[in-house]
């Protein structure tokens, strides 16, 4: 006897194997020694040690959509915190999105001790920090400490003759004193790799296409009458030939992602 399979699980696992796949390639996509932001931003980055030149700036991986949060009020530093307080009020769920292409300058309020300044709040550390944006407007937020800015640094030697050397860079936000954005350029990533650009144009054409797909099946399940059991094995031919295209798209991605 042949185990009845409902078209929402059906549904729910091809959704899966979607998501699975697509997360997969991205990993792949973005493991390659070249892979370089589509944006690079560049400036000035000052730790608590030295001051240089960097670009290919990442705050956390992005250079959009970056998340700080407001001040917590009442909010207690390292040395203060008490181990009986109450869980606080969590930043995470008062944030502000900011764009790298929207800041100037990132600051910490409290440059020269810094560990003594970190806020714990609900056993997460922070560090607050001034940002300015290109309008002159100055905020102070709260953001990780942990959270991770990466960038390269460009070292053009004492004769500044020479092609620069590009160091990787990857430090917490809390050896961070300042963080200058000075401007930013396109394009990067079509001039150095044609192949790749393609690649992700042709994702975008199966992902719009698996998307299309899975939301007719869903339309199928939808407007069938539990009350009429004759139209399933109309539904069940439709869903079987949705079916064979959705392997058709992964087989495609799969490709992308061998390549």
């Amino acid at each position: 006897m042949k185990r009845y399979v409902s078209p929402q699980k059906i549904i729910f696992l091809c959704s899966a194997i979607i998501t699975i796949t697509c997360w997969n390639g991205s990993m792949v996509d973005s493991s390659g020694k070249d892979k370089r932001p589509d944006v690079n931003f560049y400036g000035k980055l000052e730790d608590h040690m030295t001051t240089c030149e960097v670009e290919d700036i990442l705050i956390g991986g992005k250079y959009e959509q970056i998340a700080f949060y407001l001040p917590i009020h009442g909010a207690k530093t390292d040395l203060e915190k008490n181990k009986d307080d109450k869980p606080q009020i969590e930043p995470r769920q008062n944030k502000v999105l900011l764009d790298l292409s929207e800041i100037s300058a990132i600051s910490m309020v409290h440059p020269d001790r810094p560990t003594e300044h970190e806020l714990e709040i609900n056993s997460r550390k922070y560090v607050e920090v001034e940002v300015t944006t290109i309008t002159g407007s100055k905020q102070h937020y709260i953001i990780e400490s942990a959270r991770e800015i990466s960038c390269l640094k460009i070292d053009k030697g004492p004769k500044q003759d020479q092609k620069p050397i590009q160091e990787k860079r990857k430090l917490n936000m809390l050896h961070v004193k300042n963080l200058w954005i000075t401007g930013y350029k396109t394009g990067q990533n079509a001039l150095k790799s044609d192949p790749h650009n393609t690649a992700i144009s042709e994702k975008t054409k199966i992902a719009e296409g698996t998307e299309q797909i899975l939301d007719q099946m869903e339309k199928k399940v939808n407007n069938l009458s539990k009350e009429d059991s004759s139209n399933y094995q109309q539904l069940k031919e439709s869903l079987l030939s949705m079916l064979r295209a959705l392997r058709d798209q992964l087989q495609k991605m799969l490709n992308l992602i061998k390549n």
